[in-house]
This record gives structure tokens, C-alpha cells and sequence, in this order.
């Protein structure tokens, strides 16, 4: 099963308990025994924005981790500081969102095509424009669209290019700062979470 590495917390003195999104299941949290160990083969595929072929094997409290076999490491992403922050961001955001079980086939393609295009991109191109996407689409998977809320008739076609999520088309938009702050506010408010900014925490690529 394929699942897209979303955090990793320590669990006793060698294990760990790994986040995932998958497809199939949705949000996921495994245990993954000895990950912390010099000797562990699985530790370097579980690092967050990873995609990995994984199995599991059904416990007692928690299901186990048994096998993991490396998909995309997205090596350009991490060779460069500021899209690994970024990417470390948004499957941060990802993982505080999403509840164990809840299933979004869309929001696994979306996420898993997000890292794609920004590890494939030559960067001449707004970041805030593919985070206020991805953001876009996380609050129309968790059953809260912009699009569709009467306070952004203004920027009701805008919207729908963002949660079209063609990363192509999205990088080309001009980044409006206006907008971007009402989809901060958006989220805030619909999950009554407080959400670090991310145009104000990660300046523009290019």
C-alpha cells in the first residue's frame, strides 16, 4: 500500500510512531519497531514527505509497521532548505488536520502531486500561490469550501483554479495577498485552530 509519510514521533527508547496518508485507508499511525536503532533499514524511507510502499501487520493497541519499501524520496526538495521547509509545512498542516480513519482519495493524489511538481520546479514561480492551493483543497476535503461561502463571490473563479489542483496552472496565478489572508482567516475559523502563516513564514521562490 502506498502512503505518503506525514510525521514521526518517538515512542519508548527505539520505536517510533510513523503518520501516514494513504489512499486506501487515509490518515494512518503505525508502530514501527527498532526505527531508532543505528542498525534500522526502514529509518531513512520514514522521513516526513517521503512516498513508501508499506505493510502492515495488525496489534494489539496499534496496528505494526512491518515493511517499507522507498517510492520518492523527492531528493531536489531536500537538497534545497527553503522547499524542504515548505514541504515539512504542509504535511505538518496535513497531519494536524486529519483525524486516523478519515479517507479522501483526493486529497492523497493532491498532496502526493503537490510534491511532485515542487520537486520537479525550477522555482520561477509564486510559493504562495501552491500553498494557498494546497490549503484550498485540504478545506474542501475537510468539508469546508471557499468557493462555495458567500464572502468570496469576489474570488469565486480564482478559487476554483486552486482547488482544481493543476500545479501547472496554479503557478501562474499572481499571488493576491488579500485573498491568501482570507483563506488563513478561513481555516483558522472553520477548525478553531490557531495555523501559522504561511506567506508570512516562507517569502517568495524565484
Amino acid at each position: 500500500m502506498q502512503a505518503i509519510v506525514l510525521a514521526r514521533r518517538d515512542f519508548r527508547e527505539y520505536d517510533q510512531i510513523i503518520s501516514l496518508y494513504t489512499k486506501e485507508k487515509g490518515k494512518l499511525e503505525l508502530l514501527a519497531r527498532g526505527v531508532k536503532k543505528i542498525t534500522s533499514k526502514n529509518s531513512a524511507h520514514l522521513e516526513p514527505f517521503s512516498v513508501v510502499d508499506i505493510d502492515i501487520a495488525q496489534g494489539k493497541e496499534i496496528d505494526h509497521l512491518t515493511k517499507v519499501q522507498p517510492v520518492e524520496y523527492f531528493k531536489n526538495i531536500r537538497n534545497d532548505f527553503q522547499k524542504s521547509l515548505v514541504a515539512q509545512y504542509v504535511v505538518s498542516v496535513t497531519d494536524k488536520f486529519m483525524q486516523v480513519g478519515e479517507r479522501d482519495e483526493r486529497l492523497f493524489f493532491s498532496l502526493k502531486t503537490w510534491l511532485e511538481f515542487l520537486e520537479m520546479g525550477n522555482g520561477k514561480w509564486e510559493m504562495g500561490n501552491l500553498l494557498d492551493g494546497f490549503i484550498v483543497i485540504l478545506l474542501h476535503c475537510l468539508g469546508f469550501s471557499p468557493s462555495q461561502n458567500s464572502k468570496f463571490v469576489k474570488w469565486k473563479t480564482t478559487l476554483e483554479i486552486l482547488e482544481s489542483g493543476n500545479w501547472d496552472v496554479i503557478s501562474t496565478l499572481g499571488f493576491d495577498a488579500i485573498l491568501h489572508k482570507k483563506i488563513h482567516n478561513f481555516l483558522e475559523y472553520h477548525t478553531e485552530r490557531h495555523v501559522v502563516d504561511w506567506e508570512k513564514t516562507f517569502v517568495t521562490v524565484g
